[in-house]
């Protein structure tokens, strides 16, 4: 009998997972039957300390730093790794075009730094693995799969009869009434005369449902650019701080007044005409595509078990460093 044979074994048990290029981090969280380990949990950590300023390790971080950190962190987690068994549902693989696509650009990078040695460096201080950073590149590829997938199939998902009515729940045509803070010099108005700029403001928001609005605008706002109206979505609205809630009203509601920095606005959300939708129907079917995608991944995120093990209550802002290997 080889009393080598034994020893053979327990070398190739070693170098395995070095051949394999398996992790010897713990995994840190599960998601479905996938793995990410402490290592890239401990970058997305660095990401969400780095995306607040605090981009120096010898910073104190308090309970609520930490807190705030790990709440992103699992997210982008969750979000990715749902994209990744999304695919695999959907029967969708990167192309060896972009497999080598991938490639050649890790090599320009490595090569742009100076070499393997300062790309290892690179990788360090950016809390990377060499592993991490090809996933974190592939990422990039399989949202856009799933994305085209979701395209293609919202195709055939929305009749004309559907997109109408998407359309007529996401679109209005809104009006406001801007009062600004500052006096016609730039300067800012007295405390009396901001006061009584919101007294106004509140009258028109209360004013009857007859009121004439437009009569009021042509008296009252300081907003050059608003003259007769504008059409807008939903998205755009929501992400534009003034009109945030303007779907929130009824058509022909009036708002209550939205003080911001520069100024007060009263907002009303009027009906949109129908011409528009035959104008725009490629805008609004990608709008409603965009929409249809977030609440498809927020459905998704909700579908998969999530299990966070215990490394991760070991990890925080201050020591993730110790984690990255």
């Amino acid at each position: 009998m080889n009393k080598r044979y034994p020893a053979l074994v327990l070398l190739c048990a070693l170098l395995l997972p070095l051949l394999c290029g398996c992790s010897p981090s713990p995994t840190a969280v599960t998601v479905g039957n996938r793995r990410v380990d402490a290592s890239e949990y401990a970058f997305y950590l660095n990401y969400n300390r780095l995306s607040t300023g605090e981009d120096s390790g010898t910073v104190l971080f308090d309970e609520e730093d930490n807190a705030i950190a790990r709440e992103a962190a699992l997210d982008q987690i969750l979000t990715g790794e749902v994209v990744r068994l999304k695919c695999e549902e959907f029967g969708l693989e990167l192309s060896d075009n972009q497999r080598q696509a991938l490639q050649t650009a890790k090599e320009q990078l490595i090569e742009s730094l100076g070499g393997k040695a300062d790309y290892l460096n690179y990788l360090r201080q950016s809390c990377l693995t060499d592993r991490a950073y090809d996933k974190f590149q592939e990422n990039d590829y399989y949202s856009a799969l799933l994305y085209n997938y979701m395209m293609t199939d919202s195709e055939s998902y929305y009749t004309d009869e559907s997109l109408r009515q998407y359309f007529t729940t996401h679109y209005a045509t809104v009006k406001y009434i801007f009062f600004s803070f500052l006096d016609e010099e730039g300067n800012k108005r007295d405390k009396e005369e901001l006061q009584n700029i919101l007294d106004l403001a509140l009258t028109i928001s209360k004013s009857s449902p007859g009121t004439d609005f437009d009569a009021l605008m042509e008296q009252y706002n300081e907003d050059v650019t608003m003259t007769s109206g504008f059409p807008i979505g939903m998205l755009e609205a929501a992400s534009t701080e003034h009109l945030a809630t303007l779907f929130d009203l009824e058509e022909n509601q009036v708002s209550q007044p939205i003080v911001q920095s520069d100024g007060c606005y009263v907002i009303k959300r009027c009906p949109i005409s129908a011409g528009y939708y035959d104008e725009n129907q490629r805008e609004i079917f990608l709008a409603a595509c965009n929409d249809r995608f977030e609440q498809s991944m927020a459905q998704w995120k909700t579908e998969y078990p999530v299990k966070v093990s215990a490394v991760v209550d070991d990890i925080n802002l201050s020591n993730l460093t110790d984690y990255v290997k």
